[in-house]
């Protein structure tokens, strides 16, 4: 289905082909219920087909004609249970009016957009569909009362089962016509590994659910309608908006063959498709709110790392600067004393020569000093050593990175055997180290396609030394990269600056450490520290 305007002509081949691709998936889903009419009045309890049709005149009203053809159609072919073609004829005419206007209402006055799965989208169709609803089952079924197809003492039994039947087709179908729309419109889309995990889960606890559920509509045991939550909730907190549209159209798939299968009277169902309805709802909107927090942190995550680049290059920006203000004057003074010693030296005067090279090696002396500077201020100035507890440091890492790991499909953990030493180090410098790792290896892990990625951390000893390693278990490192891991402005990342572990590796190396890199077995990368449990000499 894609987006059309009112201005569509006839002649435009897509109109066609989506209106014949609805007559077919109409009469398809119509097939699914047509078993569950009530008491002969060619309403049923479940009408997936309704809820096609509203998804269809979201597209646009010029779709009408398909819909009032494919209800018409059912009604003379397959239902069979109307008296007379004029009656027939005149109350699809009032349900395609009807839901024409509901479309337009929630399209253009509502603000209603059938490919967007934000909750605030979700929370406008779940506010104004049962009001929409409901003066669609009145209307309806006032015209079959007024052509005799309806006894007066059932008007209202067939309008309450008329709304139920048409709400939760549409809470079912419009969802999972939302996520078709939406996967159709991606440029590429590949089955994440984790959602085999998500959806295995999902049908092995649907079955077992199911298993009770369908002794509970024997027995009129409603209430184990209920285990049918866990599956919804356990589905809808993985996968949000997504597995919660694809979970319940499932389960209510599952519910009508139940139904059909023990041949459960329609006062029996309806009341499993309030329960269903309900379900529906709970979801839904569990769902949607997933998928909003999701969209929520991965927001935060983009204008974190975009503050992270920016101060990046102020940060570089103010060492260019410093460094340029540092040295411009030394430079200069040592390159004129330099050049007046040249001079001197053409022109056969050795007297003064010496003086001003003293002068310039002093001003060099200058330039040096000036460096040093420098790189105390990168690397954080003066060391603060006191006794530092690794495990209890990558505790706290690990604690702040573990819902943004979780969030791109990481999971993080530490391993530790045997319980190793305080060093001596400085906290805030080692903190950075470790971070810049951990960081590191979530954003490697996360490039797994096949399977959740994993992220470990162990612990160790080696004499008078502690070792640190951190495993990812992603596509490893660049051969393009490899030999020069370590040098500053080395970067696969697109916003990198390749400053990181270069950086990483001073302050190591300041503590009398080493870092260095392993290829992971059989993939993945794993980074080592080692350092002395009293620090350097």
């Amino acid at each position: 289905m894609r987006r059309t305007t009112y201005s569509l002509g006839l002649a435009d081949l897509g109109f066609w082909l989506t209106g014949a691709a609805f007559l077919i998936a109409y009469l398809a889903l119509n097939e699914l219920t047509v078993r569950h009419t009530v008491d002969g009045f060619g309403i049923t309890l479940w009408s997936p087909d309704n809820g096609l049709s509203l998804a269809l005149l979201m597209e646009g009203a010029i779709y009408a004609p398909f819909v009032l053809l494919g209800a018409i159609g059912v009604d003379l072919f397959v239902a069979g249970q109307r008296p007379s073609l004029g009656i027939t004829i005149a109350s699809e005419i009032v349900l395609t009016v009807c839901y024409a206007g509901l479309a337009a209402l929630l399209r253009h006055r509502l603000k209603f957009d059938l490919r967007n799965a934000r909750l605030s989208n979700i929370l406008v169709l779940l506010s104004f569909l049962p009001a929409g609803v409901a003066l669609t089952s009145f209307l309806y079924c006032a015209v079959l009362y007024a052509g005799g197809s309806i006894p007066p003492d059932q008007f209202f039994v067939a309008i309450r089962h008329f709304w139920m039947g048409d709400m939760a087709g549409m809470v079912t179908i419009i969802p999972l016509v939302t996520l078709l729309l939406a996967i159709f419109s991606m440029p590429a889309w590949h089955w994440p590994g984790h959602m085999t995990i998500s959806y295995s889960v999902f049908i092995l606890a649907t079955c077992l659910a199911f298993a009770a559920v369908t002794g509970g509509l024997e027995s009129r045991q409603y209430h184990i309608f209920y285990l049918l939550f866990l599956p919804i909730i356990w589905i809808g907190m993985r996968e949000g908006y997504a597995g919660a549209a694809v979970g319940l159209f499932a389960i209510e798939l599952g519910l009508v063959a139940a139904a059909a299968f023990i041949r459960s009277n329609s006062s029996d169902f309806f009341v499993f498709q309030t329960l269903m309805l309900v379900l529906s709802l709970t979801g839904l909107l569990l769902g949607a709110v997933t998928s909003e927090r999701r969209i929520a942190d991965q927001l935060l995550r983009e204008q974190q790392l975009e503050l992270a680049r920016m101060s990046a290059f102020a940060q570089a920006g103010a060492m260019g600067s410093a460094l340029a203000h540092e040295l411009s004057q030394p430079l200069s003074t040592v390159a004129a004393y330099l050049h007046a010693a040249r001079r001197l030296l053409q022109a056969g005067i050795s007297r003064g020569v010496k003086d001003m090279l003293v002068k310039a090696e002093a001003e060099a002396q200058k330039t040096r000093e000036a460096m040093e500077r420098i790189r105390e201020l990168v690397s954080n100035g003066k060391m603060d050593f006191t006794a530092l507890d690794l495990p209890a440091l990558a505790r706290r890492i690990v604690a702040l990175c573990r819902d943004d790991a979780a969030a791109r499909g990481v999971q993080i953990e530490i391993e530790g055997h045997s319980p190793v030493p305080p060093v001596r180090a400085d906290k805030l410098q080692i903190e950075q180290v470790l971070n810049n790792l951990v960081v590191n290896a979530i954003d490697a892990a996360s490039e797994r396609m096949c399977a959740r990625g994993r992220v470990i951390i162990k612990f160790g000893t080696c004499g008078d030394r502690v070792i640190l390693k951190v495993e990812d278990d992603g596509p490893g490192v660049a051969p393009e990269i490899a030999d020069r891991m370590f040098q500053a402005y080395q970067s696969t990342k697109p916003r990198g600056m390749g400053l990181g572990l270069h950086l990483s590796q001073q302050i190591v190396q300041r503590h009398a450490g080493r870092l260095w890199w392993e290829r992971g077995i059989p993939d993945g990368t794993r980074f080592l520290i080692e350092l002395p449990i009293n620090g350097p000499g």
